[in-house]
């Protein structure tokens, strides 16, 4: 082989092993680039946390139901970052705490880009302690762990007494992902399965017709009869509405509602949110 054939095989093979030299910290660049585009979540120490006057709760109004208390979180920080799912809150009293648990949506959580200065909303769901202070207590903090973080920030608390729900199969106190709507009518956030459906039961308390709003179907009537006849017994007794009642350890708050022709009588289970039992004409 001459020494030209040499020479240009030399050389067209230190062409390409220069190329690729180059093309590697390129490719390395361009993936660097890539990552530093991608939005950082934010952190805890970069959002300010406050109350909104937007839920249903009053400060220092126990009420007996289910109210709202919606947390804002603002980007005080200098970059655009990203919220994605549910915050971690729990509310202490000093030994006393309750953590509120996801609410029940399956579906996956839309992230909340925030740019500096911007914010989101996050809501809280609870029962509002009101006539049963033993199956409550009254927090003094609020502690939120932002989603994706570790640290927590704090708000003092200002909606009164809770009734505690950590052991309930279906608790009354959950929290909502952050940006998502919550329906106080159904205890849901929007986009999620609707309310339990409506059971007949039978007759029971002086004949009237017993009916579960229930996720249980058929299976809730027995513990249907039994709050209604305790309720039935209480009314008897000349006891007035509100009036709760205790049957298989959980409480049940009962009262008169108005429907659309006939007024009828509704407990409200404290313990599995959403369960209710109703006595009709």
């Amino acid at each position: 082989m001459s020494s030209y054939g040499r020479t240009r095989r030399i050389t067209r093979t230190t062409a390409l092993a220069a190329a690729a030299a180059v093309a590697a910290p390129m490719g390395l660049l361009a993936a660097a680039g890539n990552a530093s585009a991608a939005t950082p979540t934010c952190r805890t120490d970069q959002l300010k946390a406050s109350w909104t006057d937007k839920g249903t709760a009053k400060s220092d109004s126990p009420t007996g139901e289910q109210e709202t208390a919606v947390v804002q979180l603002k980007n005080s920080g200098s970059g655009t970052c990203t919220l994605k799912g549910q915050p971690g809150v729990s509310l202490t009293e000093g030994k006393n705490s309750e953590s509120l648990r996801n609410g029940s949506d399956k579906s996956e959580p839309k992230a909340v880009s925030l740019d500096p200065g911007k914010s989101t909303t996050f809501t809280l769901v609870f029962l509002s302690e009101k006539d049963e202070p033993e199956q409550g207590f009254t927090p003094e903090t609020a502690v939120v762990t932002p989603p994706g973080n570790k640290d927590t920030v704090d708000l003092p608390w200002k909606w009164g007494p809770v009734t505690k729900q950590e052991s309930a199969t279906h608790p009354g106190n959950w929290v909502g992902a952050v940006g998502a709507t919550v329906d106080l009518s159904t205890g849901k956030e929007a986009g999620k399965s609707g309310p339990g459906k409506n059971v007949d039961c039978g007759t029971g308390w002086h004949g009237l017709s017993v009916r579960a709003v229930t996720t249980h179907g058929k299976g809730a009537c027995p513990t249907a009869h039994k709050v209604t006849d305790a309720y039935g017994k209480a009314l008897d007794a000349k006891k007035k509405p509100p009036v709760t009642v205790t049957v298989n350890g959980a409480a049940w708050k009962c009262a008169e509602k108005q429907g659309k022709v006939n007024p009828y009588q509704e407990c409200v289970s404290a313990k599995e949110r959403g369960e209710k039992v109703q006595l009709l004409s």
